[in-house]
């Protein structure tokens, strides 16, 4: 058997709370903005950001939702147009454009009077042959009384207006109704053209004296990915719940038009009584250029083993899941990669995962499919999916689970956002571990295991994957307080970056990687409190730039002259901040420069709070040296085999060095530690 040499570190230096910020000198924080407004709480948030991006000139785009009386940097918003709009406490649906400078170039708003419980949502934003595409849900739904309105864009549509229209020639917006909308803006803000689309359920439901169908936006929540390809076709990915019977259709209305109304038949019938309240799936939605729907694609096609006729009283084709829609990325090709995560409802509702038949198969189509293999993997089974132009899978893969289930042997993993960079898929996720050894997260194959600071704790994560065949490539890590709930990692010039709330101060850690896991360096963004709700991620671009964003409280130090003052206490606030370093232009090499078949060499986990393990594929190591950024050796210790551990408890926190040399070869790689 292999034997693993063990060095304790004798240092008794006090060990620091947190990394200090190590930035590169060539870079800096240029400005921070933040937009609030009335309404909303810690619970409630009605000032939040869904998406941001660049253009090709270097603009920015930030997209998310705006209380009442809405406020930018403690200035109200110059806003002109109906005082009710600006007043009501209700949150809107804003779209505004920046330059590198921080000036507000203009935006939009998308509102609506709230009145039978219909709220504005933003779902995505993607910026593509610069031209703007947004999505949101918003709608005119009064019953009947008159003083309900939508503001859509500039327009200030009131119900009388609405019943002013015949009833057959009332169209979205002009109609009483709920709709997703789809909008296409150039990038000086002007609407090119727009669609609206409402979803009716298989289920008849009595209204007084009226039996109607229930109707709905198509996309029901936040997190609803589009994409609009190359020509012009515009793809949706959405989560779905329905009832009703199977012989009844679920339709769709595009543009109110009689000649864009799809019925579409679903498997699975539900009935009273049955455990769970709807039946669940998600979709994949392709509209042609015209907006006529090409395909409506479920993305379960069909499960085994998850349940029986025992436990619940509906049809075994739609067992008892949820399924969430978490990223939608894009290649050159325009073949899309679809990332969310399932969960077994039985399981969340009364344990019942106990009750299925493992392992379990989620199929995508005939041949593809994720597997549960024990009740590890009921509470969330993460996947990633390839489909081609023609709609096609070409491949899949998943995390998986292996362990405890409950308690304190719990572990957990969900992917957030996704990516492409050159010919590799980035996937951004969190997990975390309530446990020692029992219990574990993988990739692929057991050996590719998802790495850990502690035996217990939570982290943030992205995973790298050959985008052509699916294959898990490497990893990176950061401690997370909070989970990342960022929409995608960034990636540029062979960096990844990425945001966490590292402690319970409510700080956030910015992390840059390497592409292949190795930490280059960490910026920490003070918040004052607590009461930090989540980071919300960072985009990047080929000039440099860097923009982050999260939601706070309270104000944020980027850096002693930038700020963002966050001045509406108890309120939540957008707050973003734009990062320049002309250094990301350029791809990262870095400092490592050993000879790849003379040795390999992998140091994880990095960071560390206390093991670190250095591994030599295919050479003993000779000699392994611990250095400060000074040169200052701390360690230096002759090996002799494959695998040498240290134990970096006792080091400060901090940035180190790290020198491995085989058969004379050296390689340097840095590694970050971290005290909790």
């Amino acid at each position: 058997m292999k034997q693993i040499k063990l060095f304790f570190q004798i240092l008794a230096t006090t060990a620091l709370f947190a990394i200090p910020s190590s930035a590169s000198a060539q870079g800096e924080w240029k400005w921070a903005h933040y937009w609030t407004g009335s309404g909303g709480d810690l619970n409630n948030v009605f000032n939040n950001i869904t998406n941001t991006a660049f253009d090709e000139e270097g603009n920015i785009y930030v997209y998310g939702t705006i209380g009442g009386n809405p406020v930018l940097n403690g200035n109200l918003f110059p806003f002109v147009g109906p005082a009710e709009v600006v007043s009501t406490a209700i949150p809107a649906i804003l779209l505004a454009k920046f330059d590198t400078l921080g000036n507000m170039l203009w935006f939009k708003l998308v509102k609506c009077s709230n009145n039978g419980g219909m709220v504005s949502k933003p779902h995505w934003m993607e910026i593509r042959n610069q031209n703007i595409y947004i999505s949101g849900s918003t709608g005119l739904w009064g019953f009947q009384s008159y003083g309900t309105w939508v503001y859509y864009m500039d327009t200030l549509i009131r119900q009388t207006q609405v019943e002013s229209i015949p009833v057959a020639e009332r169209k979205p917006p002009f109609k009483d109704s709920q709709w997703t909308f789809f909008a296409k803006l150039d990038q000086d803000g002007n609407v090119l053209e727009d669609h609206f689309v409402e979803a009716y359920s298989r289920e008849t439901e009595i209204s007084g004296s009226f039996s109607v169908r229930g109707i709905t936006p198509l996309c029901m929540e936040r997190n609803a990915p589009i994409h609009v390809d190359g020509n012009g076709n515009t793809y949706i990915y959405t989560y779905l719940e329905y009832k009703g019977n199977e012989e009844d259709p679920y339709t769709i209305v595009v543009d109110g038009d009689t000649n864009k109304t799809y019925d579409i038949y679903l498997p699975g019938t539900w009935q009273q009584g049955a455990i769970m309240p709807y039946l669940y799936n998600a979709m994949i939605y392709k509209f042609s250029p015209n907006w006529d729907l090409v395909y409506a694609k479920r993305i379960v096609d069909h499960t085994e083993g998850i349940a029986t006729s025992w436990e619940y009283l509906r049809d075994s084709i739609n067992p008892s899941f949820v399924l969430h829609p978490t990223g939608l990325s894009s290649d050159e090709n325009d073949n899309m990669y679809l990332s969310g995560y399932l969960t077994i409802s039985m399981h969340d509702y009364d344990n019942g995962g106990q009750l299925h038949q493992y392992p379990i198969h989620v199929f995508w189509d005939n041949e593809s499919y994720a597997t549960i293999n024990d009740m590890s993997g009921a509470n969330r089974i993460n996947f990633v999916i390839k489909y081609d132009t023609t709609n096609n899978i070409q491949w899949c893969n998943q995390i998986y689970t292996k362990g405890g289930v409950s308690g304190s042997s719990y572990c957990y993993a969900e992917w957030r956002g996704s990516c492409i960079d050159n010919d590799h898929l980035y996937l951004l996720g969190d997990a975390g571990y309530y446990s020692g050894s029992s219990s574990n997260i993988y990739f692929d194959i057991e050996s590719n295991y998802l790495q850990r600071f502690d035996t217990t704790g939570s982290i943030g994560f992205f995973a790298k994957y050959d985008k052509s065949t699916g294959q898990y490539v490497s990893q990176g890590i950061i401690p997370a307080f909070e989970a990342i709930p960022s929409k995608t990692p960034a990636v540029v010039g062979n960096r990844v970056f990425a945001t966490a709330s590292f402690n319970n101060s409510g700080n956030v850690l910015l992390t840059e990687w390497r592409n292949d896991g190795l930490v280059i360096r960490t910026d920490t963004i003070n918040c004052v409190s607590s009461d930090l709700h989540r980071s919300q991620g960072v985009v990047a671009n080929d000039k440099g730039y860097l923009l982050s964003s999260l939601i706070s409280y309270d104000p944020v130090t980027f850096s002693d002259d930038v700020v963002a003052a966050c001045d509406n206490p108890g309120r939540s606030h957008a707050v973003f901040a734009l990062y320049h370093d002309p250094s990301f232009a350029e791809p990262y090499v870095g400092i490592n420069h050993y000879v790849e078949d003379v040795a390999s060499i992998k140091v994880w986990p990095n960071p560390t709070s206390n093991i670190l393990y250095v591994e030599s594929d295919n050479s003993p190591i000779d000699c392994v040296t611990i250095m400060d950024l000074n040169g200052r050796i701390i360690m230096k210790e002759k090996v002799g085999d494959n695998s040498f551990v240290v134990n970096a408890a006792r080091l400060p926190a901090g940035l180190y060095l790290l020198e491995t040399v085989c058969k004379g070869q050296v390689s340097i790689d840095k590694f970050v530690k971290f005290n909790y």
